[in-house]
């Protein structure tokens, strides 16, 4: 998948409303991740040190929970600036060896439904 790819599900009109976010679960390296829009657990999403609201986080499974790894105002911010094993999520996305496992529909934090 490229970058381009990636963030064109993640751009223009739309919005998580309503208690219902997306996610995209990837494995790499073994291990499986999580990108989700809004927070995962919460329900209302972090303000960030600069005053932006965090709109995206990245997510480590850990058993069947899933551990924050970094929350960003941007999809492009998260692709630039969340780092896994020293590797950007964008680059982590682009590698050959990354498996996208499926996409999440949420309509409630605690209940899960596979898209694909």
């Amino acid at each position: 998948m490229t970058r381009e790819q990636f963030l064109s599900q993640y751009t223009g009109e739309w919005s998580p409303s309503d208690g219902h976010w997306f996610g995209l679960d990837f494995g790499w390296r073994g291990q499986e991740y999580r990108f989700q829009t809004d927070s995962m657990y919460h329900p209302a999403n972090t303000v960030l040190p600069d005053g932006r609201e965090a709109r995206f986080g990245v997510y480590k499974k850990e058993g069947s929970a899933y551990a924050l790894i970094g929350e960003y105002a941007t999809p492009q911010e998260a692709l630039a600036q969340c780092r896994i094993q020293g590797m950007t999520l964008g680059d982590i996305l682009e590698d050959e060896s990354t498996e996208l496992l499926s996409l999440i529909h949420i309509s409630e934090p605690t209940r899960l439904r596979r898209i694909s």
